[in-house]
């Protein structure tokens, strides 16, 4: 009894078949073991062509917040030239592919009636077949990624596009974790950054504050000894001189250790914390402080309070640093499902735009944490200012 005449090529196909499996696991491994997000994507594109037998490929990035696909790694055809080109998210097989989130197989692409190329957008190649997968993370399509030109000529089949999408669902996978690992990278810079200004300025702080009166202190002392040698009569007077050093050393440690942590806004809520902030304010700062907050009546969780508090101490602390203003105001109003929180002062001002176009080359981190407090509390965090018009930030949390 002969064999079927395709049995031999069956025999081929899935030996072929196991191969690239094979390999498909391999490069899987070798994905989840690259966080580099910007190498991470040259793999994929490679291992991409290798798998399937291609001679060029692309891989497309969405950007939602211009809904458009983003050519991000690029080999053969037009290359780096079309790095960071853009396509609409909709347009093209790419566009397809990615909003059905599907793979698309075509025979001749540039005949194809869904093909698009923007004006900016040159292939530089002649593009025969071509298959694209949608590049998919916990249900959301994040990218697509583009096989073109088999080796052998070969048309792409249904098997081929099976595998890529295996691929791309690996490679989606590898992709978050990269972008993930980058965002935790980012927040530990962040908060060393926080900490090492937080230490700066509390050094600044003991060193103005303190360590200036413990100086003070000191040589009071020693010129006390001499006057109970020269003028016994004098020292009465002399140790109540003394004690008001003292006094204000200790006031402003306690200064310090109340902006490091007020007990009283865990122990009581934020109304009594602004009051006795206000009250300490009022006894060392030049302007005039008013505050406001008669119908603050609502206990917010702790947290809130606390990012609620911190918004606050950074608005005064701005307005202190830069503003060089005669009047500060602040205002806490409760009024139905809402909490409005407001500073402001009637300063030099400044330009927003350009201070946060700058904000970076500043290393300032103040209104990055404002912001970010803002967020803590669930709230909406608004900044205006003008030249010689004074600064208000206002913050609005719901109840």
């Amino acid at each position: 009894m002969s064999k079927p005449e395709n049995s031999g090529n069956d025999h081929k196909q899935l030996l072929a078949r196991i191969t690239a499996l094979e390999t498909l696991q391999q490069v899987a491994r070798d994905l989840t073991a690259e966080l580099d997000h910007d190498a991470l994507l040259q793999k994929i594109l490679r291992a991409a062509i290798t798998v399937s037998g291609s001679t060029a490929g692309s891989l497309f990035l969405y950007d939602r917040s211009t809904h458009e696909l983003v050519f991000k790694v690029i080999v053969g055809g037009g290359g780096d030239a079309l790095k960071e080109q853009r396509i609409p998210a909709e347009k093209g097989i790419a566009g397809q592919c990615f909003t059905r989130q599907r793979a698309i197989i075509v025979d001749n692409a540039e005949q194809d009636p869904r093909y698009f190329s923007a004006p900016a957008v040159s292939v530089g190649m002649v593009i025969r077949q071509l298959v694209a997968v949608p590049l998919v993370a916990q249900g959301k399509a994040i990218g697509v990624l583009e096989v073109m030109n088999k080796v052998t000529g070969e048309a792409y089949s249904q098997d081929d596009a099976d595998l890529l999408m295996a691929f791309a669902g690996q490679s989606a996978v590898a992709l978050e974790n990269a972008r993930l690992y980058g965002q935790v990278l980012e927040e530990r810079d962040r908060i060393l950054a926080v900490e090492a200004a937080v230490r700066h300025e509390l050094a600044r702080d003991l060193h103005d504050g303190p360590a200036n009166m413990l100086s003070v202190l000191i040589m009071q002392l020693r010129y006390l000894r001499d006057v109970a040698q020269r003028d016994p009569g004098k020292l009465m007077t002399e140790f109540v001189n003394l004690e008001a050093v003292a006094q204000k050393a200790m006031y402003q440690t306690r200064n310090i250790l109340f902006d490091l942590r007020p007990v009283i806004l865990e122990q009581r809520g934020l109304g009594p914390a602004l009051e006795q902030y206000v009250m300490r304010l009022r006894m060392v700062e030049p302007f005039r402080i008013t505050l406001d907050a008669a119908t603050l009546k609502t206990r917010l969780d702790t947290k809130i309070e606390s990012a609620i508090f911190s918004i606050v101490q950074e608005a005064v602390n701005n307005t202190k640093k830069h503003a060089g203003a005669k009047n500060l105001e602040i205002t806490a109003d409760e009024e139905g499902n809402t909490l409005t929180i407001t500073v402001r002062d009637d300063g030099r001002g400044f330009d927003v735009a350009t201070v946060e176009s700058r904000y970076e080359e500043r290393g300032s981190l103040g209104l990055l944490n404002m912001k970010e407090r803002a967020e803590i509390a669930h709230g909406r965090f608004e900044l205006t200012s003008t030249i010689n018009g004074g600064t208000t930030v206002r913050l609005v949390v719901p109840l």
